[in-house]
């Protein structure tokens, strides 16, 4: 299955497709693209908007700050269900 995770930086029409790949199953598709993207919120910061594909599910992500200033990339793992069957946690 095919992934791939990118930003959307301020300024800039179009998102700066970052890193991708092509995973044997849905669920290390979606483990190699929550870790790519972490990667690349901790690399980037906030205030900016980050796009990840895993196969077919397009999602977007705003990431936040925990109160002690550290970055918050707790929710990216929800973003992409792993049993895409289940009903969604949100």
């Amino acid at each position: 299955m095919e992934w791939r995770v990118g930003v959307l930086r301020p300024g800039v029409e179009n998102v700066d497709w970052t890193a991708g790949g092509d995973a044997p199953s849905g669920t290390t598709a979606r483990t190699q693209a929550i870790d790519a993207l972490t990667a690349l919120v901790e690399l980037e910061g906030i205030r900016q908007e980050y796009r990840m594909h895993v196969g077919d599910v397009p999602v977007m992500v705003w990431p936040g700050m925990h109160p002690d200033g550290r970055l918050d990339v707790s929710g990216l793992d929800a973003a992409v269900p792993d049993d895409r069957d289940a009903p969604a946690g949100w």
